[in-house]
């Protein structure tokens, strides 16, 4: 049985699946951890910017107020100089959405707005603001520029800016609040990823899955193909899944060949049958034939008083030979030499030549035997095989030649080996029969039951010799080769 080649390649395409579902995977979590950080890239910048923007205007404003201003901030209590400063404030953050701002003095806010707030805007900043405030003022005094800081709390991510204000003491700040940013879209990357790998691992899961039903459906199957080879009988068990329907069709058409089989022996015994009895048909009819003409001849001997013991015996003859056709071919088998030895086949071609005298007699075709004269033709042959060889092939020749005609028996030694020509001169045999002569049940007779030839070159086969057709030439011309001895 061949192997299931298809299921390397089936393995291949699983694993190709599988290592692309991963890639798929692998690929969209880069994208969105890409897509995410752009994101909150581009709103830091966007902030960062802005807070600068801010804090200068601030600075720029704080300076304006002190060098035009009446009378010096730091003389004022604290609570005129915030409200002083948060006017200040509010107008120049109205211009920044989302930002807000005010200053920073010797450790205390002061001025703090949000004007672009919905609603209430808060007092004071939270704690931690107010700790990542007093950092970027730390870094402003050390560096004396502008600075600008970024961290996450809670939900919100948070950007500071802080510069001198040009006072003592004084400094610039603001912050903008880019809030639900960091955690949601953390919550929805790992949401999304989570979903693609628990897609990817459920398609991979999915892929094994798959591959494992496949082979153990085509496990079974091939271990019940291997079963059925050995034992027509048995029967697949049930499968899960398509493969049991692979199975079951399996199964019938295991069914369907066992009653073709049981069909097709019944029809072979019918046919060997018919076979052997048409073979004995065939087989007795020449001796039938033969006895008639013989007995008629005695029968007018008879009547005229001229009758001989020799033609009673050729008659007797006949009948032997009848009973040992019948015999072998009733053994179904092919026919035994049991007569078989070393002897001048000379006589066997006379014999032969005379039991179909009558039939040439009444057709008017002449008869004629050549023989090599040079010391007798032996061979290791069973004459009663042989002489019922030549009968087929001389009723064939005489039976196709017009009436005058000829038909030649000759026997001689060629190449170490005895070959013996049945020659005629009718038509010859249509090229297209040429190929087809010797099967059995092949005839262009009317009557005739295809088995003369095929049984003749059976026997001459048995000797060890061959029957062949001559190709070409007048008539038709069939030639018998036989080894001089057995197993040359």
């Amino acid at each position: 049985m061949r192997p299931f080649t298809g299921l390397h390649s089936l393995r291949v395409q699983i694993a190709v699946i599988a290592a692309a579902s991963l890639s798929v995977a692998g690929l969209a979590v880069i994208l969105i951890h890409d897509a995410v950080a752009r994101m909150e890239e581009t709103l830091l910048e966007e902030a960062e910017q802005q807070c600068r923007a801010a804090c200068r205007e601030l600075r720029r404003q704080f300076q304006e107020r002190a060098a035009y201003g009446g009378e010096p901030l730091a003389g004022l209590p604290v609570s005129a100089q915030d409200l002083s400063l948060k006017g200040l404030a509010a107008a120049v953050l109205r211009s920044y959405e989302g930002v807000e701002g005010g200053f920073f003095e010797e450790g205390a806010i002061l001025g703090y707005s949000y004007p672009t707030r919905a609603g209430e805007p808060k007092a004071q900043l939270t704690r931690w603001e107010q700790e990542r405030l007093r950092a970027a003022v730390e870094k402003a005094q050390r560096g004396n520029e502008a600075t600008t800081a970024s961290a996450a709390f809670e939900r919100d991510l948070v950007v500071l800016a802080a510069r001198p204000a040009g006072a003592e003491g004084a400094f610039a700040w603001t912050l903008k609040r880019l809030s639900g940013v960091r955690d949601p879209v953390g919550q929805r990357r790992r949401l999304w990823l989570g979903a693609l790998v628990l897609s990817a691992l459920l398609g991979v899961a999915g892929i094994v899955s798959i591959w494992v039903s496949l082979r153990r459906g085509v496990a079974a199957v091939k271990g019940g193909l291997r079963r059925l080879e050995e034992d027509f009988a048995f029967r697949l068990p049930g499968v899960g899944g398509d493969f049991g329907e692979i199975a079951q069709a399996i199964n019938e058409m295991a069914q369907r060949r066992a009653a073709l089989e049981a069909e097709v022996r019944r029809q072979d015994r019918l046919a060997a049958l018919g076979k052997v009895v048409a073979g004995v048909a065939h087989e007795i009819r020449n001796p039938l034939n033969s006895m008639r003409l013989t007995l008629e001849l005695l029968a007018r001997k008879v009547r005229k008083g001229t009758a001989e013991a020799g033609e009673v015996e050729a008659a007797i003859r006949e009948i032997d030979r009848l009973d040992l056709i019948l015999a072998r071919l009733l053994a179904f088998g092919r026919p035994a030499l049991q007569d078989r030895h070393v002897q001048d086949v000379a006589p066997i071609l006379r014999r032969a030549m005379s039991l179909v005298q009558e039939q040439s007699r009444k057709k008017s075709v002449e008869l004629a035997v050549e023989l090599e004269e040079a010391g007798e033709l032996r061979a290791d042959v069973d004459a009663p095989q042989i002489e019922q060889v030549l009968i087929n092939l001389l009723l064939n020749a005489i039976e196709a030649s017009p009436p005058g005609r000829r038909v030649a028996l000759a026997a001689r030694r060629e190449h170490g080996r005895l070959r013996i020509t049945v020659a005629d001169q009718g038509p010859g045999v249509p090229v297209e029969a040429q190929a087809h002569v010797f099967d059995a049940y092949y005839t262009t007779k009317p009557d005739g039951a295809g088995l003369g030839l095929s049984v003749s070159r059976e026997i001459v086969a048995t000797h060890g010799g061959d029957l062949t057709l001559a190709p070409g030439g007048a008539g038709a011309t069939f030639l018998v080769d036989l080894p001089l001895e057995r197993g040359s």
